[in-house]
Order: structure tokens, then sequence, then C-alpha cells
């Protein structure tokens, strides 16, 4: 009867997969062993498989130097039987075996949710993403520099690329995770996913912020831009751990649903120990646009007398009330 090897790494990951028809199988680091073994804490001769007359295979330690276990239990110069999917360690070196019987794990059908993901992978898709999200920050420069600074635009202009590079090393450090765990490192897809996603907040960003304008700085505004930010952060890393990560779909959703509310609320917390009311030097107003993005018809100079003489009333009758102790 035929057994199966499967060579593991220290994280438990098949990296080879070999199938046996005779009755012993040497293993080691020597070149005449059936199954050859790199692992530095390896004998030359380290152990031996070998198949009983009933079938039954079993281990045998050939004396080796850091020895061979099951279970947890060193295995001597005497063979002990091994059951099929049985896990054994020669050193540090993990191996497990199979009889030619044992069932394997039913198909998986093509997801769609992936198929869909590794679309945004398409090189078209990314420099077009890519450009699109240079157009939206310069957009938004053009904005912040309303006085047409040339040394604010030529800074802009040069931090443009490094932009982009920085955005590249978080594809770059999953697909570098996904191949440490033995999955494909899928760079191009998530290059894709990050560059959609980020202008999507590009976009919701300048949707609120000219929502916020028109409706004169509207509470509800902040918190809506805020909320919509957050999902679509939590979007975007759903996105990237569906095809970076090998754990249940649950698991990934609940992992990127947190650090998307870790990375929002770190924002806030930034921005509340940056503010210093104490400070009187002008600060830019990113909620002030220029008056062609306001879409209501504005207020005329009688309509806003008007409307606004009361206020001068309430300061005076305020300005005359005694101040309490």
């Amino acid at each position: 009867m035929a057994v199966i090897i499967e060579v593991l790494n220290k994280q438990l990951k098949v990296i080879e997969r070999h199938r046996f028809s005779q009755a012993r199988i040497g293993l080691g680091r020597a070149y005449d062993n059936e199954l050859i073994l790199y692992n530095k804490h390896i004998c030359a001769h380290h152990a031996e498989l070998i198949q009983s007359e009933d079938g039954q295979w079993q281990l045998r330690d050939l004396n080796s130097l850091n020895g061979s276990f099951l279970t947890g239990k060193r295995v001597n110069d005497e063979p002990v039987p091994l059951a099929s999917g049985q896990l054994c360690w020669l050193g540090e070196q993990a191996i497990r075996l199979y009889d030619e019987h044992y069932p394997v794990t039913a198909t998986q059908p093509f997801s769609p949710i992936e198929q869909g993901l590794q679309r945004f992978g398409h090189p078209a898709l990314i420099v077009l993403f890519a450009l699109l999200l240079l157009a939206a920050e310069l957009f938004g420069l053009w904005l912040q520099s309303a006085d047409n600074r040339q040394d604010r635009w030529t800074h802009g202009l040069a931090n443009l690329p490094l932009m982009l590079v920085g955005i590249a090393l978080w594809p770059a450090l999953l697909g570098v995770w996904a191949k440490l765990n033995q999955h494909e490192a899928r760079f191009l897809p998530q290059l894709g996913i990050t560059f959609a996603a980020l202008l999507l907040i590009e976009v919701w960003q300048a949707a609120m912020a000219l929502l916020n304008f028109n409706l004169d700085g509207a509470t509800a505004v902040v918190w809506l831009s805020e909320l919509g930010q957050v999902l679509l952060v939590v979007l975007l890393l759903s996105a990237n751990f569906y095809l970076a990560l090998q754990l249940p779909t649950s698991k990934k959703l609940a992992i990127a649903a947190l650090l998307g509310v870790i990375i929002n609320l770190q924002g806030v917390a930034m921005n509340l120990l940056q503010h210093d009311e104490r400070a009187l030097l002008p600060e830019y107003d990113s909620s002030l646009l220029p008056l062609s993005f306001y879409l209501r018809e504005p207020l005329s100079h009688d309509e806003f007398l008007q409307q606004h003489t009361g206020l001068f009333q309430r300061s005076a009758q305020i300005a005359e009330k005694p101040l309490k102790d």
C-alpha cells in the first residue's frame, strides 16, 4: 500500500508532497535517502518508515542527534506504529503521513467574490485608478492653495509620487505576509483594490465637504462623513484580507472592522491632540469652498440684514445685563 508524505514548514503549511510505493523509506539529509530533507538539524540518516506485513506503517529513529518525536514522545530504535494523517517531528522538521485511501476534503467551488476582486489587478484598471486618485489630490491641492503660491504647488506636486509609493507599500506588505504563509501574493489585485478604495474615500470626502458647505456646517454632515469613512476603510481592509489571509470569512470581516475603527479613532485622537484653542494663528478652514460650489441661491445684502437685525439687538441686551459674581 502506497504512502503519501507531506513536508511541512514551522507554521505546519505543506511545502512538499511525495508518494512512495516501497516498503521502506529512508529520511534524512543524505542523498541516498528516499526522502531528502534539507533542515540542518536533521542527520544524514535520521529515521526510516517501515511497512509491516499487515500494511501498517511504522517510524523508527536511527540514533539521530536531535531525535524523532510522535505525539510529544521521543521515538527510539523500536518501530512505532503510525496512523494515517498523523503528524511526527524529525528534530525541528514536521512531516505528516497519509495512506492512499485517506479521504480528501470536498472540492471547493470558485468564489465569485474572490474572482471579482482578482479583476482589480488588471494593469489598465490600476493605471486608471492611480490617475483618478492623482486628479483628486490635485483638486484638493488647488482648493487649499487659493492664493496660488508657487511654493505650495511645488511642494504638493513633489509629494504626489511619494504618496503613490507609500500607498503601494500596503499591498506589498500583504503580499509578503501571504507568501510567508504559503499563499499567493496577489500584489496587483491588492494594489488595484487599494487605489480604488482610496479613490472612493477621496470622492466621499469631497461630496461631504460640498454638502457641509451648502448646509452651513450641519453637525449631521460631520457624523455622516466620519461614518462613511469608517465603512469605506473597513471595506478596503475586508477586500485586502479576503485575498491575503487564510481564515474564515467571518474572522476576516471581524479583523477588518476592528482595525478600521481603530484607524479612524486614532485619526480623531490626533486631531484632538493637535487642536489648541489658545492658538491665535490663522488656520485654513477646509469647509469653506469657492462660491461657485454653493448650490443654493445666496442671500442678497438686504435679506441678510433683515434676518440678522435681531442678532445685534440680542447682543446689546446681553451687554446691558450686570455680570454675576
